[in-house]
């Protein structure tokens, strides 16, 4: 492009004033009728002005053609065959993948009771502190004299905690197991679980103080934050023992409710005798209705009572349902090569998550052995119909397509 603009910069430099002023009518008035009719439009220019100009021309485009066959060598064919040799070497796994999920139904009914309570607190413009059971390993230095020292006073804390109301019966073994390894020797680790979510307020706690004290410092002289700093402390334990107070009861509190509805649906097992008729329930129901709600109840309805009577107070499949009475339940789902998953069930053991899963897919690759001899059959079908329905369009194409393989 650069040799063009030279050579055509020097050829359009021979050109006379009267040449140039009737090149440039011609192009502005190019795509005008009247004009295009007129004598300036036929003039041309000298003979050899043209053949000049067409030496130019012929130049720039033998440049082109030779720079076009560099690059079409460069350039490779495309490989019409690759999708199918890619997809040949590789083998698709259409099985299914067993997967077995926990079902936590203590941590379901803990998050519901604390969803219920935090906006309990909010309709009273309060916040409900937070009262997860989760845990994390702390651990204590105890690679010297004084840091074992500080272990075994953390672990005469926690024995004193042991003995209080707020200690729940779910930690005093617990306790009971750490005291009773000890504190190990000096050198080695000694490690124990810590509340994850009081944790992490103390490191709020913690930061807020040292925020705070860097703050004063600002502001205040060397002699006054001996005092501040005493004031910031005593702040910040009292806030510490608050937060620590109110979790702990708000963690109890969480677990009780939970508790007491898993309980509420065990107490069927003392109902087993499947003798009893609605109409028994109902009436043990209306007996201690009065307990709570005064002696103004009314009496039962004696039809409504004989058709209750015709129903058994026990129904097939409803009995300890494992959704309320379980602690822990697993969910069997089956994943499919391209990562669908299916839920065959949710059970009380993984063993009959296995069982439900093998027995799914049993199924499952008895159909695709049926789908599998479907598909050859009907590529068969398919066969033979372009076979029959073969012309000269089809071999054109496959013509074609041989020509551009081989180029």
């Amino acid at each position: 492009m650069h040799g063009f603009k030279e050579d055509f910069e020097a050829w359009r430099g021979s050109l006379t004033q009267e040449e140039r002023s009737l090149l440039l009518d011609q192009a502005r008035g190019d795509l005008s009728k009247n004009f295009r009719k007129s004598e300036t439009f036929r003039k041309d220019l000298p003979e050899e002005k043209v053949s000049a100009f067409s030496k130019i021309l012929g130049k720039f485009f033998e440049n082109e053609v030779e720079d076009y066959k560099k690059e079409s060598k460069m350039v490779k064919p495309p490989e019409y065959d690759g999708l199918l040799k890619k997809a040949g070497d590789v083998e698709f796994d259409w099985g299914l993948k067993l997967r077995i999920v926990e079902q936590d139904r203590q941590a379901d009914r803990r998050y519901k009771f604390a969803t219920y309570k935090d906006a309990d607190y909010k309709k009273m413009g309060k916040k409900y502190p937070q009262s997860s059971p989760l845990l994390e390993v702390w651990k204590v230095l105890n690679n010297c004299t004084e840091s074992h020292n500080k272990a075994v006073y953390v672990l005469d804390l926690l024995k004193q905690y042991k003995d209080t109301p707020e200690c729940g019966a779910e930690w005093k073994p617990k306790i009971d197991e750490l005291v009773k390894k000890g504190v190990p020797p000096v050198g080695e680790p000694f490690e124990f679980m810590l509340p994850g979510q009081l944790v992490m307020q103390m490191r709020e706690l913690v930061k807020y103080r040292a925020d705070r004290l860097a703050e004063l410092e600002k502001t205040h002289t060397e002699a006054e934050m001996e005092q501040k700093t005493v004031e910031v402390n005593e702040e910040t334990v009292n806030t510490i023992m608050w937060a620590t107070d109110n979790y702990f009861k708000a963690r109890h509190e969480i677990e009780t409710l939970a508790t007491q509805q898993r309980d509420w649906f065990r107490t069927q097992a003392a109902r087993k005798d499947k003798g009893l008729t609605k109409a028994d329930i109902l009436k043990e129901i209306w007996a201690e209705l009065p307990k709570f709600a005064g002696n103004n109840v009314p009496p039962l309805d004696e039809e409504f009572l004989a058709e209750m009577a015709k129903e058994p107070a026990v129904e097939e499949g409803d009995f300890m349902h494992p959704w309320g009475t379980a602690d822990m339940l697993y969910k069997s789902e089956a994943i499919d090569s391209f990562g669908d998953k299916y839920l065959l069930g949710i059970f009380e053991t993984e063993e009959e998550c296995i069982q439900a899963f093998e027995s799914w897919n049993a199924e499952y690759e008895k159909e695709r052995a049926k789908m599998k001899i479907e598909l050859q059959q009907w590529t068969k079908q398919e066969q033979a119909r372009m076979e029959k329905e073969r012309g000269p369009g089809i071999e054109n194409v496959e013509k074609l397509l041989k020509e551009a393989r081989t180029r």
